[in-house]
């Protein structure tokens, strides 16, 4: 495997999620709470995460130890709505709120399924190749 993708497979999901918490905090604000969390939270992270999930599953840029990205993934998913939605509510009310799990266990089926789809397919081209 090219030494490239060790970085660019990571670096996609977190670009994704960094530029995810500046539109929130730099462009738009907790006042467009509901566009964001359309766009962001059901669009553009779930599709970062299967998307590099399934390269990390096809690619297999750390060997063994590619299915790191499924934990990784579902917390960066976590963190997305604890560090928007959350943080505003905190800033507005005095309240602090815990990390939601549902969004740690979407993030990780999400990614689950996109590393699952990419390792199927290495195997089955592996098979091909052999057969």
């Amino acid at each position: 495997m090219k030494p490239s993708a060790k970085i660019v497979v990571p670096a996609v999901l977190l670009v994704a999620w960094l530029f995810s918490l500046f539109v929130f905090w730099g462009v738009i604000g907790p006042t467009e709470a509901l566009g964001f969390g359309i766009l962001f939270l059901y669009g553009l992270m779930p599709a970062a995460i299967l998307g590099t999930s399934l390269a990390s599953g096809l690619l297999r840029p750390y060997g063994r130890m590619s299915w790191v990205v499924v934990p990784a993934a579902a917390v960066l998913y976590l963190l997305l709505p604890w560090l928007t939605f959350g943080l505003a509510n905190t800033l507005s009310f005095g309240r602090l709120n815990p990390p939601d799990p549902v969004a740690l266990a979407a993030g990780a089926v999400v990614s689950a399924a996109g590393f699952g789809i990419g390792a199927g397919v290495r195997a089955l081209r592996a098979r091909r190749r052999g057969a």
